[in-house]
């Protein structure tokens, strides 16, 4: 197989006695956040510089920004402390991923971080998480939680992604797990057990996929909190209004579901136009989710939900 990044800074020295990490960065049109990100990345990677036992990389894959994004990249890699990755165009969030993944395992890195470069994620929260693989968990995948608890930082979410997000999030929790947040980028990867589930889908659906695979094989799988980020929503659909994060939450829903139904070969007993019924009531009726009524809202629809697929 071809590789399809010659790293910047020669060969990588991969040792059985290091951990080695790479830490996997899609981004789209992200002119606003890069900068402030790339400072806070390079810091991260020049402290971790310092530790014998651990190998940091960082690839950034510029997923065909039409925007500055490119260009800011180019600027602030001036002496190649990144590996940057242009595509020509717009080939989707989970192909990055997937693009990613495959890197690492040719690679021969051990695990993967991957950090979205829209400003959700504190960068500082990657040192929770390296030095969470430096313990050689047992785990395969070590998952961030936006709303496992409201002891970090809290920025009220839109309503409707904590909405589809729960909704969603609920109905996997049915078939085997016990996950608080089923789409939080900020994720942690062994490098064999990602590649080895044979990913497929090229969108913003990839969660879905990831979770589902990872129950078939049996995957350790463990959450972490994470604080609660959200930009302004204006100054996010000036260069995304057309992604599918912004359709209706009642379409994103139905689109999940019947992702939900194909991978695991088995229909859901709740009917479509249910959960959308969930939404649709909550997002109505709910002014605003905050640090303080998320929870609850969380666990009634969790609820419903169990006991709506128990029936």
């Amino acid at each position: 197989m071809v590789c399809f990044i010659e790293d910047s800074q020669g060969v990588i020295d991969i040792s059985e006695n290091n951990v080695d990490i790479l830490l996997l960065i899609p981004c789209f049109n992200e002119e606003e956040n890069i900068e402030h990100i790339l400072e806070h990345l390079r810091s991260v990677k020049q402290n971790f510089q310092k530790r014998s036992e651990l190998i940091l990389k960082i690839l950034i894959i510029n997923d065909g920004s039409t925007d500055r994004t490119k260009q800011i990249l180019e600027k602030k890699n001036h002496d190649s402390l990144f590996s940057i990755v242009n595509f020509k165009e717009n080939r989707g969030y989970g192909y990055t991923l997937i693009r990613g993944f495959k890197y690492a395992k040719e690679m021969k890195f051990s695990w993967i971080i991957t950090f979205d470069m829209d400003g959700q994620h504190e960068p500082k929260y990657l040192y929770k998480f390296i030095e969470l693989i430096l313990e050689r968990p047992q785990e395969q995948i070590i998952s961030g939680s936006r709303y496992k608890n409201s002891d970090h930082f809290w920025q009220n979410p839109w309503k409707d992604r904590f909405l589809v997000n729960t909704i969603i999030t609920g109905v996997l929790n049915t078939i085997g797990f016990s996950i608080t947040d089923a789409f939080c980028g900020l994720k942690a990867y062994e490098c064999i057990a990602i590649n080895d589930l044979e990913l497929e889908i090229t969108g913003y659906e990839i969660p879905i996929e990831i979770w589902i695979k990872s129950l078939k094989k049996e995957y350790n799988i463990i959450e972490k909190g994470v604080p609660v980020i959200y930009k302004d929503r204006d100054a996010v659909l000036k260069n995304a209004k057309d992604s599918f994060l912004f359709k209706k939450g009642e379409e994103r829903i139905e689109k999940y579901i019947h992702l939900i139904e194909l991978l695991t070969n088995t229909p859901l007993k709740t009917k479509l136009n249910v959960f959308k019924s969930i939404f649709s009531n909550y997002f109505n009726t709910v002014d605003d989710i905050t640090k303080y009524n998320f929870k609850k809202i969380q666990e009634s629809i969790f609820t419903q939900i169990r006991e709506l697929e128990s029936k």
